[in-house]
């Protein structure tokens, strides 16, 4: 069908602008709804999914070894595609509790399918030292890292933390605290 313009005898100083007709199906890029509401190709940067772990009041996390130890606090995340990013964001507090020396290292470790936790490879640490005090003290600790996926297998994430001084107790998470662990799947 042509488009024809519709003129309005009621009108007479203005020409009326009201357009009738249809276009061809094969003239129009986007021909569904699926087509139109999805990203373009090439472009990435959609959050897909989030999950969550939160904990209020959660008391200390604290270990005494000098090597990654986890903390039990876990999220796990079953990518929806192949080539998607996993952004995880920990953050918390820590504290040194009336003198102790509580130098903290933390790192993300991820644990893919059925396989064992490891360090992940695009991951920040975090070392927070404290010099003996004699009062308690507390500072906001946060670290996290970035995982490009491969497949589609669940992935665990989990912090670890290490005291950086044999014999003294590194504590995460004072009492009265929280700490909050995010993971994101961002559309690659």
């Amino acid at each position: 069908m042509a488009i024809t313009r519709i003129t309005s005898p009621a009108i007479t100083s203005v020409a009326s602008t009201t357009i009738t007709g249809t276009l061809p199906a094969a003239n129009i890029n986007n021909t569904s709804i699926g087509n139109v509401t999805a990203l373009p190709a090439g472009v990435g940067g959609k959050v897909l999914q989030v999950v969550r772990t939160y904990n209020a009041d959660s008391g200390h996390i604290l270990t005494t070894s000098t090597s990654f130890t986890a903390t039990g606090v876990q999220a796990t995340i079953t990518p929806t595609a192949s080539s998607n990013l996993i952004l995880v964001d920990f953050t918390c507090s820590m504290s040194a509790i009336d003198g102790s020396g509580n130098d903290l290292t933390g790192k993300m470790y991820q644990k893919i399918g059925s396989g064992s936790f490891a360090p992940m490879a695009n991951a920040g640490f975090y070392q927070l030292a404290f010099t003996r005090y004699s009062q308690s003290i507390y500072a906001p600790l946060a670290f996290g890292g970035s995982y490009t996926t491969t497949n589609t297998d669940t992935l665990i994430f989990e912090p670890y933390i290490k005291s950086e001084i044999s014999g003294e107790a590194a504590r995460l998470v004072h009492t009265g605290g929280s700490y909050s662990l995010t993971v994101m799947e961002i559309a690659g």
